[in-house]
């Protein structure tokens, strides 16, 4: 169903007891034959019935249908499925519960209590009144256990006495199966036979039943016995891996852009107040072009508090600019409105871009529930420059990692242009960490680390040291020491302010590790120091022998260590480890190990190219990851001087 019809709850229609009560003779047989953990012994939920529809009428207003039923397997499983959550825009639908029942283990069936449905507001937005519309319907199922059943229906209706609204339409992404079993999965869409519903089903083959009944037409889809995915480290999502169906009423790409563009620019213009309180406080002189737009986006980025809803959890339709100045506060719709409204004031242009976020199939229909994020574009000369005034941890001009992944759409009305997102937003990513230490003829091992980090690396070092107490510092770098060596000393440490966002993150550790080198008569052997930092790191490791599924790998950028190690002069250098270098679509490894006259150069770089890595690739790049990492590659050899 599409966000438009987000879920609501109006009314319960249930008893305030717990006693037992009758239920249709199917379900009683559905619930009392369902197999359990002797036939899914890997399952903690069995689905024995998970219907949905969506009936159109012939004004255009939705209405939902969801009944579900399911087995609770093992005890996890209370924890999990014993309290449910609907979201719903409380201005625009209802919820009815027609029946919630819990199938106890000794056969019997019970209801709630009233007092175990509660409503309250999302947690988002618990502080954001222009968002107070979005509620959360929160249902309790008593008595749960291993091997009880749950079951609950309900309808989802536009709010009594409202006509369908202007901008309604239909559209949504509906998966099938994934980490438990399915006995029975159905999803339906019922419309008039004008209304025109264009859908893919990506991942399967199966083609939906078609029926018509009086001019209106029925799209079903029907999945029988889903087998559960077994989870592997680093897999990736479910949605690349089991049935998914794309549905839209949009009839092409630039149908969707008008819809989403209108409302955009429509909250912009109401934006006369704004621009000119923003003028009054701002003060740039003669500053224009690149610099004079990332100093507005900066202040919107610091001055207006991000609430964190995805793209259309309360519509597409922003609040005027006016609004987001007077609250001070918006999600991305919003303060990219006010944003886009404060450039206008001084004469530079700009539009949305919807950005997927994500790696997962790609439909090419005019489906918006693809899309769950939004930047900004500014052209400039013969440059466009993106802007992202959400994230704390980065310049609203650095386009995160995640937020590259997969599709772009640039809302050029009624010309949208779509293409890969990382190809429109370009961004160096890398962190590089250098070690210069001194080795004594006593094995001791004592030196300094300096880490610069970029970008997304730059992010995720701000995050660690941001509002960090002392205390949390020191142990945040006694745990850095360690990875050095055991028993590893921290000297003095130095951290660069992570709230200048402009600038690259610079962390240093400078330390003293006894006894680091084993010594064996005249051999000293040294394991080369790994790096201290973890933000410095991708921490990434193919461990498996086989997967089943593809793997995600991590963010594309490059982390690259480099140690020079001084060693004393009355020793040589008798073993270095030979020069590695492995590159293929996925991933490029160097090791280049150097002698130098009284010391030695190690530097390791690995780059990663793709968000992913398939099946049939992952047995070459482990392979490679071994050769990198394996105990001769990461050691030296000293042996005295004769």
């Amino acid at each position: 169903m599409s966000k438009r019809y987000v879920f609501v709850v109006l009314s319960l229609f249930l008893t305030s007891t717990l006693f037992a009560v009758d239920v249709p003779e199917w379900l009683e047989s559905l619930a009392a034959n369902a197999p359990g953990a002797e036939t899914y012994p890997q399952a903690s939920v069995l689905v024995l019935k998970d219907d949905r529809t969506i009936s159109v009428d012939s004004a255009g207003a939705s209405t939902a249908y969801v009944e579900q039923c399911l087995k609770l397997i093992d005890d996890r499983a209370k924890d999990e499925q014993g309290d449910r959550s609907i979201r719903f825009d409380a201005e625009r639908d209802t919820i009815i519960f027609d029946e919630v029942y819990t199938r106890l283990p000794d056969g019997s069936w019970i209801e709630p209590e009233q007092d175990a449905f509660t409503v309250t507001s999302a947690p988002e937005v618990q502080w954001a009144s222009a968002y107070s519309q979005l509620k959360q319907q929160n249902v309790s199922f008593p008595g749960l256990a291993a091997n009880a059943v749950i079951y609950w229906k309900y309808r989802i209706e536009p709010k009594s006495g409202r006509d369908p609204w202007q901008d309604d339409y239909i559209g949504g992404i509906v998966t099938f199966g994934g980490f438990e079993p399915v006995q029975e999965q159905t999803f339906t869409v019922s419309s008039d036979s004008s209304l025109a519903v264009q859908y893919e089903m990506q991942n399967s083959e199966l083609k939906p039943e078609v029926t018509m009944d009086g001019g209106r037409k029925t799209l079903t889809w029907k999945f029988r016995n889903l087998a559960q995915l077994t989870p592997e480290p680093n897999m990736v999502s479910s949605a690349h891996l089991v049935p998914r169906l794309v549905f839209t009423s949009f009839a092409d790409w630039s149908e969707t852009d008008l819809y989403v563009g209108e409302k955009f620019w429509k909250a912009v213009e109401s934006a006369q107040l704004a621009q000119l309180e923003y003028s009054q406080l701002a003060s740039f002189g003669s500053m224009q072009g690149k610099p004079l737009v990332q100093n507005i986006a900066s202040w919107v980025q610091q001055n207006i508090r991000t609430v964190n809803l995805s793209l259309g959890a309360v519509g597409y339709t922003p609040n005027d600019a006016n609004d987001v100045w007077a609250n001070r506060y918006g999600d991305v719709r919003d303060k990219l409105v006010l944003l886009s409204a404060l450039l206008g004031g001084y004469g530079i242009d700009s539009y949305p871009v919807l950005m997927q976020s994500s790696d997962l199939p790609f439909s090419s229909l005019p489906s918006l529930e693809q899309f769950s994020y939004m930047i900004l574009a500014v052209p400039l000369d013969k440059d466009t420059l993106f802007l992202d005034p959400i994230p704390r941890f980065s310049p609203p001009y650095e386009i995160g990692y995640s937020r590259t992944l997969g599709q772009a759409c640039q809302l050029v009305l009624g010309a949208p242009i779509i293409g890969p997102a990382n190809e429109l937003v370009r961004v160096d990513r890398k962190a590089s960490t250098s070690m210069s230490v001194v080795l004594d003829d006593t094995g001791t091992l004592s030196g300094r680390a300096d880490a610069d980090a970029f970008a997304d690396y730059a992010n995720i070092a701000r995050q660690t040291f941001s509002d960090q107490k002392e205390q949390e510092k020191e142990i945040y770098f006694q745990r850095a020491a360690s990875r050095i060596g055991q028993g590893c000393e921290v000297v003095r440490t130095e951290v660069s302010d992570p709230e200048q966002l402009t600038q690259p993150m610079h962390v240093s550790l400078d330390f003293s590790c006894k006894n680091y080198a084993v010594i064996q008569g005249d051999l000293m052997l040294v394991d080369l120091p790994a790096s201290p930092f973890s933000f410095a790191i991708s921490g990434f490791y193919p461990s498996l022998p086989e997967v089943k599924y593809p793997v995600n790998l991590p963010l594309e950028g490059t982390t690259e260590m480099t140690i020079l190690v001084t060693y004393p002069k009355e020793y040589k250098v008798s073993y270095l480890p030979s020069a590695l270098l492995v590159e293929n679509p996925y991933v490029k490894m160097s090791l280049v190990p150097k002698q130098l006259a009284d010391r030695v150069e190690w530097t390791q770089s690995i780059t990663y190219k793709s968000s992913m890595l398939p099946v049939k690739d992952y047995q070459s790049v482990r392979e490679s990851f071994e050769k990198l990492v394996a105990p001769k590659n990461r050691m030296m050899v000293l042996e005295k001087a004769e």
